[in-house]
């Protein structure tokens, strides 16, 4: 198959594995931060003179539906990259690749870490950013007989 081949698909569906890990995390800390999240827009809307029609807890709920969507798209999108790159050092080995997840993962950990002045949050999230190197290993096949793909312009 031809996405066996490709690391950018493979780094896709890996990150596909770490978007729903962290989306989880991110549902999970939203989730007990949210008495003091609806009670702190209710003063908002309050001292702001808005009539809203609208609960201020549906607003929590639309703001941890998109948190948890925006993390999934957030790390579809790095996966690829990552896969992207590693195909741009001609494949090199496992090591190299745990190091590239390493160093994202750490840069998220740190960014949700300052987030959530939590460095347990910080930590869960850098472990699920190394769930994508077993992932991307059983799923890549370096070995996979190679298939032609027909562009647009080929037929």
């Amino acid at each position: 198959m031809v996405e066996q081949q490709d690391p950018a698909h493979v780094g896709v569906k890996a990150g596909r594995v770490v978007g729903l890990l962290t989306a989880v995390l991110v549902v999970v800390s939203l989730l007990r931060v949210q008495d003091d999240f609806v009670g702190r827009l209710e003063t908002v809307v309050q001292l702001a003179g808005i009539d809203s029609s609208l609960s201020v807890s549906v607003y929590f709920y639309l703001s941890l539906g998109g948190a948890a969507l925006g993390r999934y798209v957030l790390c579809y999108i790095i996966g690829s990259l990552i896969g992207v790159v590693y195909d741009w050092l001609d494949r090199p080995s496992v090591v190299v690749l745990a190091g590239l997840v390493l160093v994202v993962g750490l840069i998220d950990g740190f960014v949700v870490g300052l987030d959530t002045r939590s460095t347990a949050t910080a930590l869960t999230y850098v472990f699920a950013w190394l769930c994508y190197i077993p992932v991307f290993v059983w799923l890549f096949d370096d070995d996979a007989p190679e298939q032609e793909t027909l562009r647009l312009g080929e037929l």
